[in-house]
């Protein structure tokens, strides 16, 4: 009687765990796209200092992001020199800063490519406390993709990217 009693309770628990795991394997995953939360801020690409960047080194007076709007196929980024020194950048007007372009492959931004037509553009300058408004647009419409702009110290080899822009960023992810 105690033998019978020990293997309906075997069977019972057999039966429940056959029975889970038929329900959670069963059912098909269902393809969910969802906001992937990996910061815009994560550091450029280090390929940008290889090749013709190679000599430059870091800014000590990084222009800080205030804020980013979206307008139509744009998005206007105001950017501001909290520091000391003017800071230079490329661009057609104040406003059409030079973009170099990241897209978000295999799990990290990766070097794609840059506004290198050089034709029209100068130096334009941010003074210590000024702040600007660029215009910023996207190359393609590759999910995935951000835009960075160069900044120099006015006289110097101190060179960087900030990342001005993120595209839409969405990845795969299975919910059961």
């Amino acid at each position: 009687m105690l033998y019978q009693a020990v293997q309906w309770n075997a069977i019972k628990w057999l039966l429940l765990l056959l029975f889970s795991c038929s329900l959670v394997t069963s059912v098909p995953a269902e393809d969910k796209r969802v906001r992937l939360t990996i910061p815009p801020e994560q550091p450029p690409d280090p390929a940008w200092r290889k090749g013709y960047l190679k000599d430059m080194q870091p800014l000590k007076n990084r222009p800080v992001v205030v804020s980013r709007k979206k307008v139509k196929d744009e998005i206007h980024v105001v950017v501001q020199n909290t520091g000391a020194t003017t800071l230079e950048y490329y661009a057609t007007s104040p406003e059409r800063i030079q973009l170099y372009q990241e897209v978000f492959r295999a799990g990290l931004w990766r070097k794609a490519n840059w506004d290198w037509c050089g034709t029209g553009k100068k130096t334009s300058r941010l003074a210590p406390g000024q702040s600007v408004k660029l215009e910023v647009h996207f190359f393609e419409d590759e999910r995935g993709e951000r835009m960075l702009g160069a900044f120099r110290e006015a006289g110097t080899k101190r060179w960087g990217l900030i990342v001005l822009a993120t595209e839409g960023l969405t990845v795969r992810h299975q919910e059961r």
